[in-house]
């Protein structure tokens, strides 16, 4: 998969930097400021949601493309998905990528692991509303994951 930032065509790569970047620029962070190493997955999540905003991030982790304008991303989204006409297409297409990857495939099964290891325990907490949208919200992840891996 390639794209045009700026005037330089950029060969979207899914390999082992691109889970590097991944994880250090969109995973989730505990309470003691720890890295969870999840952002493979919460990228993946993000585009079985169909949430559109996931398209630059992963160009920027997937181009190795360093500093350009947002302008310049913004164009590359629109050139992928033909201004908009094929946001499912290019969506799906990024979501094969990702699970054809090893690299993050891997991670994804790994983190999904967790999400089922951990889901037992938030069920079991004082079911409070914001609990309760927890589960409610965990629970969705792991129907999308298992549903699309």
């Amino acid at each position: 998969m390639e794209v045009t930032i700026g005037k330089k065509v950029v060969a979207l790569k899914f390999n082992f930097k691109a889970l590097f970047n991944a994880n250090r620029d969109f995973s989730n962070v505990d309470d003691k400021g720890n890295n969870l190493g999840d952002g493979a997955t919460n990228l993946f999540t993000r585009i079985l949601m169909g949430d559109t905003s996931v398209i630059p991030d992963v160009i920027k982790v997937a181009g190795d493309i360093g500093k350009v304008s947002n302008d310049d991303i913004f164009a590359a989204v629109d050139e992928l998905t033909e201004n908009g006409a094929k946001i499912d297409e290019t969506l799906d297409t990024l979501k094969d990528e990702l699970k054809n990857s090893g690299f993050f495939k891997k991670s994804i099964m790994t983190q999904k692991g967790n999400i089922e290891e951990a889901l037992p325990n938030l069920k079991k907490k004082e079911q409070t509303a914001e609990v309760k949208q927890q589960v409610s919200t965990v629970e969705r992840i792991l129907k999308l994951l298992n549903d699309n891996l």
